[in-house]
């Protein structure tokens, strides 16, 4: 199985390149400044991007190991996962060191502007400012990404072996 692992591996960068294109065309298309408002929806995008980026790198894993069984497509989408969140670390760095380190900051004001909006006084609403410059940071979100990887693979990959394992063969005497 080492052709199989070195190929979930690929298949996880492969995996892992795609969602580093998507984070910096979501921040070229404005949606983490103007556009953040509706974020979350195209979030939806990334999330079908993703199933359909494992459902092809399981596909082809099993197209060439066509004796591949559920558990063994389990461990290359978990192998997948684990390369994919490697991508995702690294482009959290590139995102906050190159591509928008003012991100931080921009969420913090954005947080004071918000909450100023809401009426809170001037204590509550340092408290939130606070607390946005601590959650936005390139710690937090690299943690948060590795993990998202991880389990969004593992479960893709649990979800999707469902329907790619082998029946077994029935044969009649």
């Amino acid at each position: 199985m080492p052709s199989t692992k070195k190929q979930a591996i690929l298949l996880g960068f492969v995996i892992g390149l795609v969602n580093l294109t998507w984070l910096y065309v979501a921040y070229f298309l404005g949606l983490h400044t103007s556009g953040i408002a509706v974020f979350q929806v195209f979030m939806l995008f990334w999330l079908l991007i993703n199933i359909a980026a494992y459902v092809f790198a399981l596909r082809a894993l099993k197209r060439q190991n066509p004796s591949l069984s559920y558990f063994g497509g389990l461990v290359a989408g978990t192998i997948a996962s684990l390369a994919s969140a490697v991508c995702a670390v690294i482009a959290q760095i590139g995102y906050y060191k190159v591509v928008n380190p003012t991100w931080p900051e921009f969420m913090a004001q954005s947080a004071r502007e918000y909450f100023e909006s809401q009426g809170l006084s001037a204590s509550k609403v340092q408290a939130q400012v606070d607390q946005a410059r601590a959650s936005f940071t390139l710690t937090n979100y690299a943690i948060q990404s590795a993990v998202a990887a991880i389990v969004l693979g593992v479960v893709l990959s649990a979800i999707i072996m469902i329907f790619l394992r082998t029946k077994p063969s029935t044969t009649e005497a």
